[in-house]
């Protein structure tokens, strides 16, 4: 679940995205000095990048012209925006000489740097500038963590996809169950054996029944569990689980996830504080209700993961 699709839910704007940088300042280099440029003149503008994306285009700068690049070819950036602790880095864009499309031009890889000289020819400009924000909220992007764990640990369930590591201290007596449905495959089963050396079963002694909730596996017909030396952590049991992508968790456990991130958002403190403080709370029968068709609950032993 994406920041964009709980904004989209939760009616938040983009005030909780980063914005875009202002205007810099943009003048030909001093001392002046042949350089890239060609004859013609220039725009620049700044976007910020953050761990989690980019933001819009922002303000342009006023345009500076190249009139004899033998003369003065470079031209001296000053003034360049640095943003809040969630900033990594600043991309700076630049148009061709009398164009109005803005180009990638450069990359600063921290939050301090506030000049650049640039002396860089049209033809080695990059990518167009974005015209949409991609930076995460951070707060938001915790909340969705917050949930999917939560929603998980009801379920019981692994939601996207992820590998994990069963542990066991032996083989049991015939029937393994695997934790986290929907269990996608089953990678390999690995156990110490009575000499100390770890060995990886032969998949072809074991059948893997998928269609469980939980998944088991058993030995095949005519053959039993291997013996494991006698400690702890004997036998490994690494699988894939969850629905897949994003997009196939079901709807009912993202609308769970949605309300309480909403909450999460709306209601950030443990307790409230004020005057004639009115609060009227969904039932919880319908709010973790809508889990109650995705939760396993047909198995009670615990699991060491």
């Amino acid at each position: 679940m994406s920041v964009a699709y709980v904004e989209g839910h939760a009616k938040l704007d983009a005030r909780n995205q980063e914005p875009a940088p202002g205007a810099m300042t943009c003048a030909l280099a001093s001392p002046a000095a042949a350089g890239a440029l060609t004859a013609g003149a220039y725009r620049y503008l700044a976007t910020f990048t953050t761990a989690t994306g980019e933001t819009q285009a922002g303000q342009v700068s006023s345009a500076v012209t190249v009139a004899d690049p033998a003369v003065n070819g470079k031209i001296a950036l000053s003034g360049i925006q640095t943003g809040g602790n969630a900033i990594t880095g600043r991309k700076l864009y630049r148009t061709a000489a009398n164009g109005s499309i803005f180009y990638l031009l450069a990359t600063i890889a921290d939050n301090s740097t506030a000049t650049y000289t640039d002396n860089i020819a049209d033809s080695a400009l990059g990518a167009q500038a974005p015209i949409t924000n991609t930076t995460e909220d951070w707060l938001l992007s915790m909340f969705i963590r917050s949930a999917r764990s939560a929603a998980e640990r009801i379920t019981r369930r692994a939601l996207v996809t992820q590998t994990w590591d069963l542990h066991l201290d032996a083989f049991p007596g015939w029937e393994m169950f695997i934790p986290k449905p929907t269990t996608q495959s089953i990678t390999s089963i690995t156990y110490d054996d009575t000499d100390g050396n770890t060995q990886t079963l032969d998949p072809a002694r074991y059948h893997v029944d998928l269609a469980s909730e939980p998944a088991r596996i058993t030995p095949v017909f005519g053959n039993i569990w291997p013996i494991t030396r006698w400690q702890t952590d004997a036998v490994k049991v690494r699988f894939v689980a969850g629905y897949g992508a994003a997009a196939d968790v079901p709807p009912g456990i993202k609308n769970w996830m949605l309300m309480r991130i909403k909450t999460l958002w709306e209601n950030r403190d443990e307790f409230l504080i004020g005057q004639r403080i009115t609060m009227a709370e969904l039932p919880s029968e319908f709010v973790d209700g809508l889990l109650d068709d995705f939760s396993v609950t047909n198995y009670s032993w615990a699991v060491d993961l």
